[in-house]
């Protein structure tokens, strides 16, 4: 079962890169996870409403979709 507080962490990892406002166009990129620190983690921001999507190379690490 994932941790929540993962994902929390996680999030709060793109938004610091990526700023809380909604995007004009989709946001599609990767970070080293800030959760497990040896995965990559893939996420996607939409520019309709805000929501990410994200989820760690690292098996049993964080991913979700909002």
């Amino acid at each position: 079962m994932m941790d929540f507080q993962n994902i929390v962490i996680a999030r709060q990892a793109i938004t610091d890169k990526h700023g809380t406002n909604k995007p004009q166009l989709i946001i599609q990129s990767e970070m080293n996870c800030p959760v497990c620190t040896t995965g990559k983690m893939r996420y996607q921001i939409s520019a309709h409403n805000g929501h990410i999507a994200a989820e760690c190379s690292s098996s049993d690490c964080v991913r979700w979709m909002e």
